[in-house]
């Protein structure tokens, strides 16, 4: 009995180093064991790349939450810059559009007075005084937003109801906001609904409206509306950048990064005025790390531009060795305690573990 569980206990063993064996040799053909014995040389893990990040156009920076060191993934935003912004001024309809996405505001309004037209809900208006009012006190104070009662005088049955806009001592405004007048008819004002002669301030001639040039100053980076389309008072009608745009061509609305990179500067604050193409930050693409290391003038011999050689990163703990290739040997020497030594550049594999800055220890092939 006790020969068995014996014979067992060495099977299980036998196993167990089998095991053990297959699975470092497995480990050794994913990552390449390190001989600690070869000639090795120390350095670290540089940006092989800066890139700045500039303005898109002019414009007032935004609060950002970025920080140095920061990873920026591909398309992410890394600031905003305010824009400027065209309201609607009142209720009504959009026409004459003829700005476009990348145009120079003053060419457009050069050409057609304005980037489009607003033609207001409310197209007439009468422009009158208090001469022709009632005789009593009260008809003469003419007051800013009271509604009014309109009747024609050319056809009693054409009425409309109005809203003083302005008063300019004897002179007065009323914004026609519905009813069936009709243009060029000679009108009378009350303040009654029943059109009591007593109740009237005053008699005018209706207008036309004329619609309302929208205008701006800068360069258009987007048109929020289109032909005939209604708005609201207060709706955005248009996204303006200071300054001109580059070839007449609207860029992003914020400043992206186009690739991983890590933040290395930043060179704004929040609430800076900027101009298009400044430095905004400057960024080092995580695809770009390389190794820089030193070598002593009497190695030189060893290596070669091309070459491919283990990279061991210090600051990982596992997974620590790479393959990598010397991309370039420098021609400078700089002085090492009296002797000549010479910047190597190896190229790294993209991994997400690699930081700027990590300690590096390249083994040279014998």
């Amino acid at each position: 009995m006790k020969n068995n569980s014996h014979n067992r206990l060495v099977s299980v063993l036998v196993i167990a180093v089998l095991v053990c064996a297959f699975g470092a040799a497995a480990f050794a053909e994913d990552v390449p064991a390190v001989s600690r014995t070869a000639f090795s040389i120390s350095g670290y893990v540089v940006a092989g790349e800066s890139v700045s990040l500039t303005a898109p156009y002019g414009g007032r920076i935004m609060d950002y939450a970025v920080r140095v060191g920061d990873i920026l993934q591909a398309g992410q935003t890394a600031f905003s810059i305010e824009t400027m912004k065209i309201y609607a001024p009142c209720d009504g309809t959009i026409g004459g559009v003829r700005a476009l996405p990348g145009d120079e505001t003053s060419f457009v309004q050069q050409q057609y007075g304005a980037l489009m037209y607003l033609e207001p809900v409310n197209l007439l208006r009468i422009e009158t005084t208090t001469a022709e009012a009632y005789d009593n006190n009260e008809n003469k104070l003419i007051h800013v937003g009271e509604i009014v009662y309109l009747q024609s005088n050319n056809a009693r049955s054409r009425t409309g109801t109005g809203r003083v806009i302005i008063v300019d001592g004897k002179s007065f405004s009323v914004e026609v906001i519905e009813g069936s007048l009709r243009v060029d008819e000679r009108t009378s004002i009350y303040r009654q609904a029943n059109y009591e002669n007593q109740s009237c301030v005053g008699i005018g001639r209706t207008v036309r409206v004329n619609p309302i040039a929208i205008t701006g100053e800068g360069s258009v980076l987007e048109i929020m509306v289109r032909e005939g389309q209604q708005v609201k008072r207060g709706d955005v009608l248009a996204e303006l950048a200071e300054g001109v745009l580059s070839g007449h061509v609207a860029s992003t609305k914020q400043s992206e990064v186009s690739i991983e990179s890590i933040l290395y500067g930043i060179a704004v604050q929040p609430g800076q005025q900027v101009s298009r193409g400044q430095v905004l930050a400057t960024l080092h693409p995580v695809a770009k790390l390389e190794v820089e290391a030193d070598i002593h003038e009497l190695d030189l011999d060893r290596i070669q531009v091309g070459d491919t050689v283990q990279v061991e990163i210090m600051g990982l703990r596992t997974n620590n060795v790479f393959m990598g290739a010397i991309t370039n040997i420098s021609s400078l020497s700089h002085a090492q305690n009296g002797d000549a030594e010479y910047k190597v550049y190896l190229s790294l594999p993209v991994n997400g573990a690699i930081r700027e800055g990590m300690s590096a220890t390249v083994y040279l092939n014998e």
